[in-house]
């Protein structure tokens, strides 16, 4: 077995790696090609340096990489033979090492990829977070929902990129490990990525000033799941039911274009009570993700 640096011809083999591990864990797709391509291109992603693959003579068997985020660095470490994860992890432990010497490492991993979560604690990790995967199963006809008195909702418009781009900084900006953005790569990951579609992001406003946003996509690799990636409210307007308004507008959305389901991923301990807002709308746990920081570097 090696591991070597990934190369772009690598990607549609390391999307059906990625695919086979979480067919074997939760049944589904994980990753198309296109969406897998997005990330290694991004522009704080050195491809020949912070994706790693592990290979043997039957094919890729492993995979890993690095993403710089605020004063951390974050691995994702995944392989469909346990044998190939702790070089996995010590190969990519040592390029965040020469990258970012000076900051934090964190690993995440399906609670359910029990060789990865024994790795992660025999390797100086410990567990510090989790993170969940809440879905909602459709009905046809789902019910519209209650709008607080005052407020309107509409698709985005064309060139209010800017405008929904600070809604989601200042919506977010009270949340664990917050960092800012850039805009230009807000842009790449938001709306550069493959299956954009301004008409499934929703724009809450009061007398003209944007008070909420949800922004949705359909993923290719789970046909017929409609998926939230955002909904922020801005800290003036909370408390008033706008979050739960937005969901139930993103569900009948999603339920009028013949989807069986929605689901969005939250942080377990996220402050502004967002487990609270989803669970009230009649999402439910799917998915128990953990987060490990290492606790020595």
């Amino acid at each position: 077995m090696k591991i070597r640096p990934a190369r772009e011809k690598d990607v549609e083999a390391a999307a059906e790696l990625l695919n086979e591990h979480s067919r074997r864990l939760h049944d589904t797709d994980d990753v198309t090609p296109a969406d897998l391509l997005l990330y290694w291109t991004s522009p704080d992603v050195e491809l020949g340096r912070d994706i790693l693959l592990a290979e043997n003579s039957d094919g890729l068997v492993g995979y890993a990489d690095l993403g710089v985020y605020g004063g951390s660095v974050w691995l994702d470490v995944r392989g469909t033979d346990p044998e190939a994860l702790p070089a996995l992890l010590e190969a990519i432990e040592e390029r965040a090492a020469a990258k970012e010497p000076d900051k934090a490492l964190w690993g995440y991993t399906s609670a359910e990829d029990a060789p990865l979560v024994d790795l992660y604690e025999s390797s100086g990790y410990r567990r510090a977070r989790h993170s969940f995967r809440m879905q909602i199963a459709l009905e046809p006809g789902q019910p519209a929902p209650d709008w607080p008195s005052g407020f309107t909702v509409r698709t985005m418009r064309e060139s209010e990129e800017r405008r929904v781009y600070e809604a989601q900084m200042a919506s977010f900006a009270d949340t664990w490990m917050f960092a800012r953005d850039p805009y230009e790569s807000w842009l790449h990951w938001m709306v550069e990525e493959p299956s954009f579609d301004r008409s499934l992001w929703f724009l809450a406003e009061q007398d003209g000033d944007l008070a909420g946003i949800i922004l949705s996509r359909a993923p290719e690799n789970e046909p017929g799941l409609g998926w939230i990636r955002i909904l922020g409210v801005l800290p003036e307007y909370r408390q008033r039911g706008l979050g739960q308004a937005l969901l139930k507008h993103a569900f009948a959305e999603f339920a009028s274009r013949g989807f069986k389901a929605v689901g969005l991923g939250v942080d377990a301990e996220n402050p502004t009570g967002a487990v609270r807002v989803y669970e009230r709308a009649g999402m439910h746990v799917e998915r128990t993700n953990l987060i490990f920081e290492k606790s020595e570097r």
